[in-house]
């Protein structure tokens, strides 16, 4: 039988979280060239933009409802299955399934199993992912934890790790949330340099002429005059004096720039998160198909989401079957229910086809 590490504890914890050296290198090279982390990667969720799309991504693997089924069709695998629904009975599915997609966003996300046994049987009580800055991997792949004493290997059968698109050489994964850094921060740079402009020009410009021989204190007069007509929109001046108010069509033009400049950065958002931005990239040109094509991304992205998180909560029932039943039985499964897509011009289609 393996041995299981010691029930009712968190081996990841804040209070044992630090920083240690010699760890296998991060490849991302955005975030090598930046000069950040994940902690700084996660201070995207502030952005709206970043926000919605990755509020739509997550629906698509915690608004689905999901089963779990026997391994096989065997008393014992029933008996194994009503032991696992029994077991998880308690487990928070929106909050755990939300934290496990740290591994789309960030590339990879320990989750860690806390044991406890009563009489015979071992339960998974409680399945909980860690934050994945709190780990790294050593020169031999393996997850160590991020220890104040020293680089703690983790223990055997206490951790599932989720990765999203690892190699070879990189086993932090591919972190989703990485490709949106420039974006977002040239958006929000963007942003202040926008406000500025309508600072400055929003408000129509103003031009008074004066005479050859006006002195400098007529000339303060003439502008504070107008500087008290743009707030109070009144003002007064000798009767020869000329007001003129100025609306440059550069001006709109200048301001469409940055608009469409803030419109090109959320697309880019939208595109890396999602895999498509639907009517931002169209023109209005082929929208229903392009709506069909979206649509179909948008399934395909949630699809592999979906196989991502059932596979770590397979994981997790093979272990507690493995302790429980033994090794020759077929652990239940966790699956999630599939919605079937039903279009008018595909059922015409599957009719003639009939």
């Amino acid at each position: 039988m393996p041995k299981i590490p010691n029930p009712d504890t968190h081996f990841a914890s804040l209070i044992k979280q630090y920083a240690v050296l010699d760890a296998l290198p991060d490849t991302d090279i955005i975030l090598s060239k930046a000069g950040i982390g994940i902690p700084q990667l996660r201070n995207l969720m502030h952005d709206g933009q970043v926000e919605t799309v990755w509020s739509t991504r997550l629906a698509g693997v915690n608004g689905v409802g999901f089963s779990i089924e026997p391994g096989d069709t065997s008393p014992a695998a029933a008996k194994a299955q009503v032991f696992i629904k029994e077991m998880v009975r308690s487990y928070d599915f929106p909050a755990i399934i939300s934290a496990m997609m740290d591994a789309v966003a960030f590339g990879y996300c320990p989750v860690e199993i806390i044991w406890n046994t009563a009489g015979s049987q071992w339960r998974a009580v409680d399945f909980v992912p860690k934050p994945p800055e709190w780990f790294y991997f050593s020169s031999t792949k393996e997850l160590m934890f991020r220890s104040s004493v020293s680089a703690l290997k983790v223990p055997e059968h206490k951790f599932i790790l989720l990765q999203n698109r690892p190699t070879y050489q990189n086993p932090y994964g591919v972190k989703l949330f990485s490709k949106v850094y420039w974006p977002v921060t040239f958006k929000r740079n963007g942003v202040r340099w926008w406000t500025q402009f309508l600072e400055k020009f929003g408000s129509p410009f103003i031009y008074e002429k004066f005479s050859k021989g006006a002195s400098s204190e007529d000339k303060d007069d003439l502008l504070s005059a107008l500087e008290n007509m743009i707030s109070n929109s009144v003002a007064v001046g000798p009767d020869d004096s000329y007001v003129e108010i100025k609306g440059d069509a550069i001006r709109s033009q200048s301001s469409q720039v940055h608009e469409v400049f803030y419109d090109a950065q959320n697309a880019e958002v939208a595109k890396a998160i999602l895999g498509q931005t639907l009517t931002s990239d169209i023109k209005g040109y082929g929208s229903r198909a392009a709506a069909e094509v979206h649509y179909q991304v948008k399934a395909d992205i949630a699809h592999a989401d979906q196989r991502l998180v059932a596979e770590a909560f397979n994981k997790l029932f093979a272990l507690v079957t493995l302790f429980n039943f033994g090794d020759s039985l077929l652990a239940p499964r966790f699956v999630f229910a599939q919605m079937e897509n039903l279009h008018k011009d595909r059922a015409e289609r599957d009719k003639i086809l009939i």
